[in-house]
Formats: C-alpha cells, structure tokens, sequence
C-alpha cells in the first residue's frame, strides 16, 4: 500500500508547493514591485499587462535592499 499512497503524496506536497510559491511570487513581489514602480516613476509604471515581468523583478531586488539595509543595522 506504501508504493500506491507514496508517489500521491508527493504529488500533493508539489502542487502545495507551487501554489505558496506562486502566490508570493504573485502577491508579494509583484505588489512590492507595483507599488515601487508607482512611487519612483510618479505614477507612470507599470503598464498594464506589458510590465509584468520588470514589476515583479523590481518586488525582489527592493525585498534585497530592504534585507541588507536591515542586515547593516543590526
């Protein structure tokens, strides 16, 4: 019975996986991005649907920036 419930279960634990990973990268870095954008380019980016991929990289590198920033204070 192992050998039945075992791939099913790592099978559920992936698609668990992907949908937390997905949803910070949707909601966190992507938000983080968004707003980010908006301040520093008063309110011209991002577009709409054509900025995706540069909204979500900016999310990551002011997460970055934020984590250093915190690291030399402590």
């Amino acid at each position: 019975m192992e050998e039945v419930f075992e791939p099913l279960g790592r099978f559920i634990l992936r698609v668990i996986k992907w949908i937390i990973i997905d949803a910070i990268i949707e909601f966190v870095l992507k938000g983080t991005g968004h707003v980010v954008l908006k301040l520093l380019t008063f309110g011209k980016y991002p577009r709409a649907g054509r900025d995706e991929g540069r909204t979500v990289a900016v999310g990551f590198i002011s997460f970055v920036v934020v984590f250093v920033c915190l690291s030399m204070i402590a």
